[in-house]
């Protein structure tokens, strides 16, 4: 009989760590909201700047997914021990190739921006340089973070990831409202805030490793056997997660073309959107760690019963974030941005925002169970078809009926229709 008590000591600490990233972006935005100045143009080139250090987080924290799977795996079979040598060689890994793309995306961040993005207005582009300099200091920090977090995952234990999220978001919202409000600081500061609160989080995961792991810090010269196996999931999930990602950018991009109200709009709607999908991912977080506890036991049983537990729980959490965001539904726009132009587009597409979380429950409950099995070819494969054969047709057909920013939304939502639909389906048919 599956425990709720075990699911639980898993899905909290993860919904709790899981909200402090989408958080931080919140106050963020809030924050640069309250500021003198051209507000409109600041949130939009921090949502510019943002999106394109989304893409590289999410595209090159893949180890965290790879290394997660193999940890529950062994520690099903009982075989820890064959493993611990992976743990600081996928950290040294994740490190360089962060700072690879510090270096590479700093220097030519402009070229880029004006690549990915139709934007013509200097000062975004100006906001999202200022923002973007700084930032991109923090992508070692961002993958160091995100694979100590799939360690303590796959070892079962959420709740170290929990502690340093809050410390590294606690530390941040403090040094926003300080840099900001006090030191007058603006983009910079609130880019600074963020840098400093990473660096801090992967200071108390070091710790949390050392003292509450058996995974040794000094890496072994020789490979351990799982790294190629690790390069492999990480491969097939960063194809995924740059089709995911090309999904955000291609969003971005139409919604720079809409105008300045509707990037701003977006920019707060992708918060809400972002903040909303990690808490439901919280209970798919535990899904991963135990569906790869299960398949290393070879206990099949409860790892169906697993997946209608928590595809049960995920519902009723995205329902109860749906009825939250109707209630709120008059005011919440205004909490990021006064202006009404930004407003009254915000308020035009928020109702397809509520309307995506029940779909969007279904997906990331999917997407966890796969993960912690390691079957991250499926979800290459589904994540491809869904992006460029769902998400763009249904984009370009709508934006062709001038829906503008409606288009983006309503593409959204098919997108993870599909996603959702298609992982239930191959699990209880094909699996």
């Amino acid at each position: 009989m599956l425990d709720i008590k075990e699911i639980n000591k898993l899905a909290i600490p993860a919904i709790l760590y899981n909200i402090t990233e989408p958080l931080i972006g919140l106050v963020d935005t809030a924050v640069i909201g309250q500021m003198e100045g051209d507000v409109t143009s600041a949130q939009a080139g921090i949502g510019l700047a943002a999106g394109i250090i989304s893409t590289l987080v999410w595209g090159l924290a893949q180890i965290r997914t790879a290394v997660s799977a193999l940890i529950s795996q062994y520690l099903g079979k009982d075989k820890l021990d064959q493993i611990a040598s992976l743990v600081p060689q996928s950290l040294i890994f994740s490190a360089l190739v962060g700072i690879l793309f510090w270096i590479i995306t700093a220097l030519y961040f402009i070229p880029i921006a004006n690549f990915l993005f139709i934007s013509k207005s200097p000062s975004i582009l100006s906001d999202a340089d200022v923002y973007y300099q700084i930032r991109a200091i923090g992508l070692p920090f961002s993958l160091l973070i995100a694979g100590l977090f799939g360690v303590f995952r796959g070892f079962q234990n959420t709740s170290l990831a929990m502690y340093a999220a809050f410390i590294g978001g606690g530390l941040n919202v403090i040094l926003d409202i300080v840099l900001v409000k006090y030191y007058h600081l603006g983009i910079a500061g609130v880019a600074w805030a963020s840098v400093a609160s990473q660096l801090a989080m992967v200071l108390v995961c070091l710790f949390f490793l050392k003292r509450k792991t058996p995974f040794p810090l000094k890496p072994k010269r020789k490979l351990n056997p799982e790294f190629k196996t690790m390069l492999i999931i990480s491969g097939n999930m960063l194809i995924r997660t740059l089709a995911l990602n090309a999904a955000f950018i291609i969003a971005l991009r139409y919604a720079s073309k809409y105008g300045e109200a509707s990037l701003a709009a977006y920019a707060i709607g992708i918060q809400i959107w972002l903040f909303s999908s990690f808490f439901i991912d919280g209970y798919s977080t535990a899904g991963n760690a135990m569906a790869g506890k299960y398949l290393g036991e070879r206990n099949h049983e409860k790892l169906k019963a697993l997946v209608i537990k928590l595809l049960k729980i995920n519902v009723i959490v995205a329902l109860g974030l749906a009825a939250t965001y109707a209630v709120l539904y008059p005011y919440l726009g205004s909490w990021f941005n006064n202006d009404v132009e930004v407003l009254l587009v915000f308020n035009s597409f928020l109702w397809l925002v509520i309307l995506a979380q029940p779909l969007n429950s279904i997906a990331f409950t999917m997407d966890g169970i796969f993960k912690g099995m390691g079957k991250a070819k499926l979800l290459r494969n589904t994540l491809m078809i869904g992006s460029f054969l769902i998400f763009l047709p249904t984009l370009l057909l709508t934006d062709y009926l001038g829906w503008e920013i409606m288009s983006i939304w309503t593409a959204f939502v098919a997108w993870m229709a599909f996603r959702g639909g298609t992982l239930v389906y191959w699990f209880f048919k094909k699996v």
